[in-house]
Protein backbone atom coordinates (compact mmCIF):
# COMPACT_ATOMS: atom_id res chain seq x y z
CA UNK A 1 0.00 0.00 0.00
CA UNK A 2 2.95 2.60 0.49
CA UNK A 3 4.58 1.74 -2.72
CA UNK A 4 1.17 2.11 -4.18
CA UNK A 5 1.04 5.54 -2.78
CA UNK A 6 4.37 6.45 -3.35
CA UNK A 7 4.23 5.32 -7.38
CA UNK A 8 0.63 6.68 -7.22
CA UNK A 9 -0.65 3.20 -9.04
CA UNK A 10 -4.04 1.25 -7.38
CA UNK A 11 -3.58 -1.10 -4.90
CA UNK A 12 -4.75 -4.78 -4.87
CA UNK A 13 -4.40 -6.84 -2.11
CA UNK A 14 -5.06 -10.98 -1.76
CA UNK A 15 -4.00 -12.97 1.21
CA UNK A 16 -2.40 -15.38 -0.68
CA UNK A 17 0.50 -16.57 1.55
CA UNK A 18 3.94 -16.30 -0.80
CA UNK A 19 6.95 -16.57 1.35
CA UNK A 20 10.34 -14.34 0.57
CA UNK A 21 12.19 -15.71 -1.82
CA UNK A 22 9.83 -18.13 -3.26
CA UNK A 23 8.73 -16.39 -6.29
CA UNK A 24 10.15 -15.30 -9.73
CA UNK A 25 8.77 -13.98 -12.79
CA UNK A 26 9.60 -13.46 -16.24
CA UNK A 27 8.30 -9.48 -16.83
CA UNK A 28 6.10 -11.22 -19.79
CA UNK A 29 3.15 -13.43 -17.67
CA UNK A 30 5.10 -16.12 -16.57
CA UNK A 31 6.38 -17.10 -13.71
CA UNK A 32 8.12 -19.33 -10.75
CA UNK A 33 7.98 -21.24 -7.15
CA UNK A 34 8.50 -23.81 -5.53
CA UNK A 35 5.25 -26.08 -4.01
CA UNK A 36 5.80 -24.41 -1.00
CA UNK A 37 2.91 -21.78 -1.96
CA UNK A 38 1.03 -24.90 -2.13
CA UNK A 39 1.22 -25.59 0.89
CA UNK A 40 1.16 -22.98 3.12
CA UNK A 41 -1.95 -21.74 1.56
CA UNK A 42 -5.33 -23.00 2.39
CA UNK A 43 -6.70 -22.31 -1.51
CA UNK A 44 -6.55 -25.38 -4.02
CA UNK A 45 -3.84 -25.63 -6.27
CA UNK A 46 -6.37 -24.33 -9.30
CA UNK A 47 -7.34 -21.62 -7.52
CA UNK A 48 -3.79 -20.59 -6.21
CA UNK A 49 -3.05 -20.31 -10.31
CA UNK A 50 -6.00 -18.48 -10.42
CA UNK A 51 -4.70 -15.90 -7.90
CA UNK A 52 -1.26 -15.67 -9.01
CA UNK A 53 -3.03 -14.78 -12.82
CA UNK A 54 -5.69 -12.39 -11.20
CA UNK A 55 -3.69 -10.60 -9.39
CA UNK A 56 0.04 -10.78 -10.18
CA UNK A 57 -0.93 -11.26 -14.10
CA UNK A 58 0.92 -14.82 -13.92
CA UNK A 59 -1.03 -16.89 -16.61
CA UNK A 60 1.60 -19.93 -16.83
CA UNK A 61 3.00 -20.61 -13.40
CA UNK A 62 5.31 -23.44 -13.11
CA UNK A 63 5.41 -24.59 -10.02
CA UNK A 64 8.13 -27.14 -9.02
CA UNK A 65 9.29 -29.35 -6.08
CA UNK A 66 12.19 -27.75 -3.97
CA UNK A 67 15.07 -30.00 -5.44
CA UNK A 68 17.33 -28.74 -2.47
CA UNK A 69 14.82 -29.77 0.32
CA UNK A 70 15.77 -27.56 2.75
CA UNK A 71 13.46 -26.05 5.80
CA UNK A 72 12.68 -23.15 3.54
CA UNK A 73 11.87 -24.13 0.13
CA UNK A 74 12.36 -21.04 -1.59
CA UNK A 75 13.16 -21.03 -5.54
CA UNK A 76 15.81 -18.31 -5.33
CA UNK A 77 17.79 -21.13 -3.57
CA UNK A 78 18.52 -22.62 -6.71
CA UNK A 79 17.06 -20.96 -9.74
CA UNK A 80 16.66 -17.65 -11.02
CA UNK A 81 14.80 -15.68 -13.92
CA UNK A 82 17.93 -13.62 -15.78
CA UNK A 83 15.58 -12.90 -18.67
CA UNK A 84 12.50 -13.56 -20.37
CA UNK A 85 14.36 -16.36 -22.33
CA UNK A 86 17.48 -17.45 -19.61
CA UNK A 87 17.43 -18.68 -16.40
CA UNK A 88 20.19 -20.37 -14.06
CA UNK A 89 19.86 -23.21 -12.12
CA UNK A 90 22.43 -24.00 -9.51
CA UNK A 91 24.73 -27.37 -10.30
CA UNK A 92 26.22 -29.73 -8.01
CA UNK A 93 28.49 -32.92 -8.23
CA UNK A 94 27.02 -36.37 -9.22
CA UNK A 95 27.57 -37.11 -5.34
CA UNK A 96 25.77 -34.68 -3.74
CA UNK A 97 22.60 -34.99 -2.27
CA UNK A 98 20.34 -33.13 -4.35
CA UNK A 99 22.45 -34.00 -7.80
CA UNK A 100 19.34 -35.88 -8.84
CA UNK A 101 16.35 -33.49 -7.75
CA UNK A 102 18.30 -30.63 -9.17
CA UNK A 103 18.66 -32.09 -12.60
CA UNK A 104 15.18 -33.20 -13.01
CA UNK A 105 14.26 -28.76 -12.47
CA UNK A 106 16.53 -28.79 -15.10
CA UNK A 107 15.22 -31.79 -17.13
CA UNK A 108 11.69 -29.82 -16.64
CA UNK A 109 12.57 -26.54 -17.49
CA UNK A 110 14.68 -28.61 -21.02
CA UNK A 111 10.69 -29.34 -21.87
CA UNK A 112 8.90 -26.30 -21.42
CA UNK A 113 8.86 -22.58 -23.50
CA UNK A 114 9.71 -19.17 -22.29
CA UNK A 115 6.85 -16.53 -22.87
CA UNK A 116 8.23 -16.29 -26.13
CA UNK A 117 7.27 -19.83 -27.10
CA UNK A 118 11.14 -20.63 -27.37
CA UNK A 119 13.28 -23.07 -25.49
CA UNK A 120 14.74 -21.51 -22.13
CA UNK A 121 18.60 -20.67 -22.19
CA UNK A 122 19.64 -22.09 -19.39
CA UNK A 123 22.25 -21.29 -17.35
CA UNK A 124 24.36 -23.26 -14.87
CA UNK A 125 26.43 -21.82 -11.63
CA UNK A 126 28.67 -24.91 -9.69
CA UNK A 127 27.51 -24.52 -5.81
CA UNK A 128 29.59 -27.54 -4.60
CA UNK A 129 29.10 -26.11 -0.89
CA UNK A 130 25.68 -24.98 -1.15
CA UNK A 131 26.57 -20.85 -2.08
CA UNK A 132 24.03 -18.79 -2.59
CA UNK A 133 25.19 -17.34 -5.95
CA UNK A 134 21.45 -17.97 -7.46
CA UNK A 135 20.11 -15.94 -4.57
CA UNK A 136 21.31 -12.50 -6.79
CA UNK A 137 19.18 -9.38 -7.52
CA UNK A 138 19.04 -7.92 -11.09
CA UNK A 139 18.86 -3.82 -10.49
CA UNK A 140 18.87 -1.86 -13.34
CA UNK A 141 21.78 -2.53 -15.47
CA UNK A 142 23.32 -4.65 -12.71
CA UNK A 143 23.55 -7.83 -10.91
CA UNK A 144 24.52 -8.25 -7.26
CA UNK A 145 25.48 -11.81 -6.78
CA UNK A 146 26.32 -12.78 -3.46
CA UNK A 147 29.76 -14.23 -3.14
CA UNK A 148 31.79 -16.07 -0.47
CA UNK A 149 35.23 -15.72 -0.46
CA UNK A 150 35.98 -19.14 -1.69
CA UNK A 151 37.41 -20.19 -5.11
CA UNK A 152 33.90 -20.88 -6.89
CA UNK A 153 33.25 -17.28 -6.58
CA UNK A 154 35.21 -15.98 -9.85
CA UNK A 155 33.30 -18.36 -11.65
CA UNK A 156 30.03 -17.75 -10.74
CA UNK A 157 30.47 -13.90 -11.30
CA UNK A 158 31.75 -15.16 -15.24
CA UNK A 159 28.63 -17.26 -15.68
CA UNK A 160 26.96 -14.20 -15.02
CA UNK A 161 28.56 -12.10 -17.54
CA UNK A 162 28.83 -14.89 -20.19
CA UNK A 163 24.52 -14.73 -19.37
CA UNK A 164 23.97 -11.20 -19.23
CA UNK A 165 26.37 -9.45 -21.46
CA UNK A 166 26.26 -5.68 -20.82
CA UNK A 167 25.40 -5.62 -17.42
CA UNK A 168 27.60 -4.99 -14.18
CA UNK A 169 28.42 -8.35 -12.29
CA UNK A 170 29.01 -6.58 -8.84
CA UNK A 171 29.92 -9.59 -6.59
CA UNK A 172 29.01 -8.78 -2.83
CA UNK A 173 30.15 -10.61 -0.03
CA UNK A 174 27.97 -10.90 3.71
CA UNK A 175 26.54 -13.01 6.22
CA UNK A 176 25.02 -14.96 3.49
CA UNK A 177 23.49 -18.57 4.21
CA UNK A 178 22.78 -20.94 1.46
CA UNK A 179 19.10 -20.18 2.13
CA UNK A 180 19.52 -16.47 2.77
CA UNK A 181 21.31 -14.02 0.44
CA UNK A 182 20.51 -11.02 -1.56
CA UNK A 183 17.35 -12.08 -3.19
CA UNK A 184 15.96 -12.67 0.14
CA UNK A 185 16.78 -9.83 1.55
CA UNK A 186 16.55 -7.17 -0.94
CA UNK A 187 13.52 -5.83 -3.45
CA UNK A 188 13.44 -3.62 -6.41
CA UNK A 189 10.82 -0.81 -7.11
CA UNK A 190 9.51 -1.46 -10.63
CA UNK A 191 10.08 1.74 -13.32
CA UNK A 192 6.17 2.40 -14.54
CA UNK A 193 7.22 3.99 -17.59
CA UNK A 194 9.13 1.09 -19.04
CA UNK A 195 8.68 0.00 -22.27
CA UNK A 196 6.81 -3.83 -22.49
CA UNK A 197 6.54 -5.84 -25.70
Amino acid sequence: EKMSNYLNTPYYSTDLVHAGGNYMADGLGGGASSDLVYSENSYSNNQIHGIMEDYYGIGTYHVLPDPNNTYIDHIDCWGKYLSPSKILIRSVATSHAQYDEIEEVVDYFENTTTSYGDPWEIFRVYTPSNQPYTNSIILNNKVLVPIMNSGWDDDALAVYQDALPGYEILGFTGSWESTDALHCRIKGIPDLNVMSF
